[in-house]
């Protein structure tokens, strides 16, 4: 679900989720853009659809990461040069994070600060990279992770999707195997700004996936919704016997 807010005129998000043929297999994407209203709204729908069709053909054909990797730069290549077809567009580029989940395996994608978390057995992780200059900081040992939420530029970003030729990627470089009762929730910073992780986790574990979804951007929105707000939220029920795997992060 997405939604505008209370305080935007316009929703510069986009999200998507597909369930392929095969039952099993399942894409999901938020994207949060920037550059103005017709700019913001533009990279995040050019982004989302760019990664869509690009993964829908070569998901289960290609390596997984492979193919993610291929799929982020296919869509930043499309942001930028969409960006270059009128000075309205000039400079505008968008977050992207991407859950593939397919035969028992979870792997993930990101750029810029919208997140990926897991939720399983009663703990609430984040699975995606902050590519802030705050996260930074925290990585570099020059700033306490507590003093992240309150700071002034907590949203600046070092990297974002379509704002130059090149971007960076944080992808997991191995899969993560799935667990029954694994919940991941996909946003939007305009979510977990108002919202935190004790609530994901209380909300998420104890209502349909579509409930979930509501009762978050609702609770949101009751804190101010001073962003646009976008929740996607998939619950595991049943998995294969893979045992459980880390997935760490790289940037590339």
């Amino acid at each position: 679900m997405s939604d505008t807010g209370k305080t935007r005129p316009v929703n510069q998000d986009n999200i998507g989720c597909i369930r392929f043929a095969d039952a099993n297999t399942v894409l999901a994407v938020v994207a949060d853009g920037m550059g103005g209203h017709q700019g913001g709204e533009t990279a995040s729908r050019v982004a989302v659809e760019t990664l869509q069709q690009h993964l829908t053909q070569h998901l289960l054909q290609q390596n997984t990461p492979q193919a993610l990797s291929n799929a982020f730069n296919q869509a930043n290549s499309a942001v930028f040069q969409h960006a270059s077809t009128s000075t309205s567009l000039h400079g505008m580029g968008t977050t992207l994070v991407v859950l593939a989940v397919l035969n028992g395996l979870a792997y993930y994608a990101n750029v810029g600060d919208s997140r990926l978390y897991l939720l399983r057995n009663g703990v609430c992780r984040q699975l995606s990279e902050d590519h802030t200059v705050v996260a930074s900081l925290v990585k570099d040992g020059l700033l306490a992770p507590d003093a992240v939420k309150n700071h002034p530029d907590k949203h600046l970003l070092t990297h974002a999707l379509g704002t130059r030729p090149q971007t960076t990627i944080a992808y997991s470089i191995k899969p993560l195997a799935l667990e029954h009762g694994d919940c991941f929730l996909l946003c939007s910073d305009g979510l977990y700004d108002l919202v935190d992780d004790t609530e994901f986790n209380s909300i998420i574990t104890t209502q349909t996936a579509n409930k979930a979804c509501s009762t978050l951007i609702e609770l949101a929105n009751t804190r101010g919704g001073f962003d646009n707000i976008s929740a996607i939220v998939i619950k595991i029920h049943t998995t294969d016997s893979t045992p459980h795997t880390q997935a760490p992060m790289t940037n590339a």
